[in-house]
């Protein structure tokens, strides 16, 4: 694995992770987000209970939110996995805003596409999103929350370095099913100790 520092890109042989050509993860600007639009409408409609929106009935409004967290490129980002010209992977980072919080940084909607599940593509997004916190002087650690039926996702954090630090009983709902959600902290001043 190689990281471009000029362009900001990560990328990973074929060879190393065992797909059909070289996995590219960027960060995502205007021209990706009907592609960012479509992945996020899979991944809510096919796992309901892994994250807390629902799909909009007006498309539009996908849309209309990654571009708002793309300008606002000082306090937040979003990394895409590609496969050539396709994107088969997700993950925003957004700094928090109020005064108090600075220190802290959410990770959302982190997906990759079930055929590319285990080949890398989601580690490699995880990197880049840390990678970018690391880099928003302050930052001391990075928030996520993964509901109980997203298992692989919560090992691919914990393999990272998060940490279960609570959990919410029955956290999201949908068509008769409940699952809980689990809070967890990446503190980046025990990477920083240890790299």
């Amino acid at each position: 694995m190689s990281l471009h520092a000029d362009v900001g890109i990560l990328t990973r042989s074929s060879a190393e992770e065992n797909v059909t050509g070289a996995c590219t993860v960027r960060k995502l600007g205007r021209d990706d987000v009907d592609a960012w639009a479509s992945l996020r409408r899979e991944a809510l409609e096919i796992h309901p209970l892994s994250f807390g929106a629902s799909t909009p009935d007006d498309p539009r409004l996908l849309v209309e939110f990654v571009l708002a967290r793309i300008a606002a490129s000082d306090e937040s980002a979003v990394f895409g996995a590609f496969i050539g010209d396709s994107m088969v992977g997700m993950v925003g980072i957004l700094r928090q805003t109020r005064e108090k919080e600075r220190h802290k940084a959410s990770l959302w909607g982190m997906y990759v596409t079930q055929a590319r599940r285990r080949s890398g593509a989601g580690a490699m997004l995880l990197r880049a999103a840390i990678q970018h916190g690391k880099s928003w002087a302050g930052v001391a650690q990075i928030h996520l929350a993964v509901t109980e039926v997203s298992q692989d996702a919560r090992r691919l954090y914990e393999r990272h370095g998060f940490r279960e630090w609570g959990r919410e009983p029955r956290a999201l709902c949908w068509e008769g099913r409940c699952t809980d959600s689990i809070h967890m902290v990446l503190d980046l001043r025990e990477t920083q100790r240890s790299a």
